[in-house]
């Protein structure tokens, strides 16, 4: 699994993994299994995210929603 995108994004996701654990996998179980392959979230100081699962490749993404 590749995960690739926004630092911001990123540096939120690796919080999640230190302190929320249970979030990180129900996203990226979300963003498999949902029709379009993608997930939002916030991060803790509230910026907005967008998680992409390429089907293909097996990668995620992750995007600053505008």
């Amino acid at each position: 699994m590749n995960l690739t995108g926004d630092p911001e994004g990123l540096a939120a996701l690796k919080s999640f993994q230190e302190g929320n654990r249970e979030y990180l996998k129900f996203l990226i179980q979300e963003a498999r299994t949902v029709f379009e392959h993608l997930v939002d979230f916030k991060s803790p100081d509230g910026g907005q995210f967008r998680l992409h699962f390429d089907v293909k490749t097996g990668d995620f993404r992750v995007e600053k929603k505008k």
